[in-house]
């Protein structure tokens, strides 16, 4: 038998955090700049510079494309979220 886990606990206090990074890896799988990215995240320019030093820190290669306004995108999702 297969069923959902189920919460218990206490609730993590930071959730809407952790819900941006992952939107944030799911829509760099192109390139994207920073206004693309804050509109999509609903967020600063500047949290965004952050978002984007998060990434790299947590070690996904964020490539930048270089132009009249840089872009950004992560290539190495897999490695973090390949299905055996």
């Amino acid at each position: 038998m297969i069923r959902k886990r189920e919460f218990y606990g206490n609730p993590i206090n930071n959730t809407r955090r952790v819900e941006r990074v992952l939107k944030l890896i799911k829509f760099l799988s192109e390139f994207r700049t920073i206004r693309e990215i804050n509109k999509h995240l609903s967020i600063h320019e500047k949290s965004v510079q952050r978002y984007l030093n998060l990434m790299v820190q947590l070690g996904f290669d964020v490539e930048v494309k270089m132009g009249k306004c840089h872009s950004y995108r992560i290539t190495n999702t897999q490695e973090y979220f390949e299905v055996a």
